[in-house]
């Protein structure tokens, strides 16, 4: 499989970014071929919480089984043919939890099952 997927942008609104998270650093792709529209990714709570809200929210982007970006790369394996070239990056646009929370960052910490993630994703292929 010849996929490279950049990472995830994080353009949340900043009452949903804890103050000591590190937006990554993340490679756009200036002339990508698909735009996948909005998607809704939900992330399940009890595989990435954390005390630390900022490590949540890292959580959420990177968890290896069921973060955003494993997620978006499942998509692009399952929707193109990644014998060729494929690069990609995701931009996260909101997030929200399955049980209506406050506007705060707080809602790292509330009962919610899964964290649903508004996700959308740009593709290249080479």
């Amino acid at each position: 499989m010849a996929h490279v997927h950049n990472g995830t942008i994080v353009q949340l609104p900043a009452s949903r970014v804890p103050d000591d998270y590190t937006l990554p650093s993340t490679s756009e792709i200036t002339d990508w071929e698909y735009d996948s529209g909005e998607r809704e990714l939900s992330v399940l709570k009890a595989t990435v919480e954390d005390s630390d809200k900022a490590t949540t929210l890292g959580n959420i982007i990177d968890n290896g089984t069921i973060g955003i970006d494993k997620q978006v790369e499942d998509l692009i394996a399952a929707e193109f043919d990644v014998t060729n070239t494929v690069t990609s990056y995701a931009v996260l646009s909101m997030i929200k939890s399955n049980i209506e929370a406050s506007d705060s960052t707080d809602f790292y910490n509330d009962t919610a099952v899964s964290y649903v993630c508004t996700v959308r994703f740009y593709v290249k292929s080479v």
